[in-house]
């Protein structure tokens, strides 16, 4: 289910990020109260885990003396046994969905500069939503698209130049690699 964006911490104007610097906060409410929730039901299985453990103990104590027969003693005990499980599963879930809440708060992974933020406060996100980019600064990439006539002349190692807006060389490079197949779309 889309949950809202609740804030975005950077100005727009931002473009550098540092390691865990917060980006965005995704609405945790909902994922707070799951917790909370899963929380209250545990401590209310470990009251009843309580209660059972002495039923067990009480009913072994009179299996002892004869007043209850054995299935009664072993019923108590199963009882307490699979209790006990809840109470541990339910600590398992706690312990995942306070993890899953960890995740609502998105901080950026890597330094470097903060690509476009699409999202903005209210707008619906899920997991497969695409909140930013961060390019870490390693290298450039440039795709180069040629006419399929061209593409024989193509080669690794050859030269490129790429160009400003006003055709002056900004880059020298080398090709160093060649897409095995054309595009679809443009055939290039």
């Amino acid at each position: 289910m889309p949950l809202p964006v609740a804030s975005i911490a950077l100005n727009a104007a931002t473009a550098r990020v540092s390691p865990g610097e917060a980006l965005l906060q995704i609405d945790p409410a909902r994922q707070a109260s799951l917790v909370s929730s899963e929380a209250r039901t545990r401590q209310a299985r470990q009251a009843s885990l309580r209660f059972l453990a002495e039923q067990a103990q009480r009913l072994q104590a009179l299996y002892e003396g004869g007043a209850v027969s054995k299935q009664e003693m072993l019923q108590a005990k199963a009882a307490h046994e699979s209790a006990r499980a809840e109470v541990a599963a339910l600590g398992a879930q706690v312990k995942h969905q306070t993890v899953q809440l960890r995740y609502y708060r998105v901080t950026a992974p890597i330094g470097g500069v903060l690509g476009d933020i699409p999202v903005r406060v209210g707008d619906r996100v899920t997991p497969a939503t695409l909140l930013t980019t961060i390019d870490g600064g390693t290298a450039l990439e440039a795709y180069i698209s040629l006419p399929v006539e061209r593409a024989a002349s193509a080669r690794l190692e050859a030269p490129v130049e790429l160009l400003d807006a006003s055709d002056v060389v900004q880059v020298r490079t080398r090709i160093s690699f060649i897409a095995p197949s054309a595009s679809e779309d443009t055939q290039g």
